[in-house]
């Protein structure tokens, strides 16, 4: 939702193409990662994207800042649209996200038991089990920002944009007492901060504040993308927008401030086209595409690493074929059959679990189009 000045809440087709390209860059960056063998007894996963140019790649499908900006946008449009109690704002939002998490967790839970007991190895099983649950980090903040939505309201009411740079200035300000004054236990505060500096910067947004001329959105996303590069060669940040197995120091756990400068690169970079980016979102591929993946984006983000276990499971233990190597000839070559395999197990899935996304939203056995109208605006990746 959006609103210029006084006028009426309106869809913005740009929040739901943000939403949808978000949702399809997560999936993508999971999918590329895994580089997998199995030797009969062990299931090794390595991340492809540790390796080689995987950093720079990382810079491109890291969108968790760009998902909670459009998350906070959304956001601010219900509270203005809908003033409520706290305890009914936050109920009727995780009606949205209890039934498809609950199946998700309660699916795997009997998977777990179940899957040895059928003969998959029993190390396969505790990986699979123990990857495939890993985005519920994401769902874990995102109810923090709700929780915190109304505080976070009445903030921004207060101090407007300035607001939002004082939360992003404080993310900052943590990292600098964590490797500056060496006290590294306050970069927990950023597990909220950084967040919540992505997630205010929709409420700006939403609230037409964010209206720049693309030359000042463009600049604000370049001097970003020059703070994120200055942090990773001069700063003691890693290259890589996500967590490796075995590092040290992630610009992931807790959230540093390079994802602070990916932010500024990410929304005012899309700020920057976003004439061509509405255009786009209007035409009539496009917006059905989005739309399809707007009524089912939670049980796509839910089910993605299950059905790329599927596929590896399938590969590796049952034709006991290991994946390439990454960035190697054959990865290249295995790529689109990798992908459309992914693809088509995780459709099964999405088919098999979407009405629990649905029953979520209150639309039970409604028309597609009338779950996407539920979905729109939710926020959710």
């Amino acid at each position: 939702m959006r609103r210029d000045g006084p006028r009426a809440w309106a869809r913005d087709p740009l929040l739901d193409l943000l939403r949808a390209v978000g949702t399809v860059a997560v999936v993508v960056a999971h999918w590329t990662m895994p580089e997998v063998s199995w030797d009969g007894a062990d299931l090794t996963v390595v991340n492809v994207l540790g390796t080689g140019p995987g950093w720079l790649v990382t810079w491109v499908v890291q969108v968790i800042p760009l998902m909670f900006f459009v998350a906070g946008a959304a956001t601010l449009g219900q509270l203005r649209r809908r003033p409520e109690t706290w305890s009914r704002f936050m109920a009727v939002r995780l009606r949205r996200l209890v039934p498809p998490v609950a199946v998700f967790v309660g699916t795997w839970v009997v998977l777990r038991a179940l899957l040895p007991v059928l003969g998959v190895p029993g190390p396969a099983v505790d990986v699979a089990a123990r990857i495939a649950p890993q985005m519920l980090w994401y769902l874990g903040v995102y109810v923090v920002l709700l929780a915190a939505s109304p505080a976070l309201g009445r903030w921004y009411d207060r101090t407007g944009v300035a607001g939002v740079a004082a939360i992003g200035a404080a993310a900052v300000g943590v990292d600098v007492l964590r490797f500056g004054a060496d006290v590294p236990h306050v970069g927990a505060v950023n597990l909220f901060l950084v967040w919540a500096f992505a997630y205010t910067l929709g409420f700006a947004y939403t609230d037409g504040r964010l209206a720049w001329s693309a030359r000042r959105c463009a600049a604000v996303a370049a001097a970003g993308l020059v703070g994120l590069a200055l942090a990773v060669t001069v700063g003691p940040y890693p290259r890589s927008m996500v967590g490796m197995p075995g590092d040290t120091l992630t610009n992931m756990g807790p959230p540093t401030l390079c994802l602070v400068a990916l932010a500024l690169v990410q929304v005012f970079g899309a700020l920057a086209v976003r004439t061509r980016l509405e255009a786009l979102a209007r035409t009539t591929t496009v917006a059905r595409a989005v739309g399809w993946l707007s009524a089912r984006s939670m049980t796509v983000y839910l089910w993605h690493l299950t059905a790329m276990f599927v596929v590896v499971g399938v590969v590796t233990v049952g034709a006991a074929v290991d994946l390439p190597a990454g960035w190697s000839t054959s990865w290249w070559i295995s790529r689109p059959a990798w992908f459309v395999a992914c693809a088509v197990v995780l459709l099964v899935l999405v088919r098999t679990f979407e009405r629990f996304e649905r029953t979520g939203t209150g639309t039970g056995a409604r028309t597609t189009s009338g779950a996407r109208a539920q979905r729109a605006g939710s926020g959710m990746p």
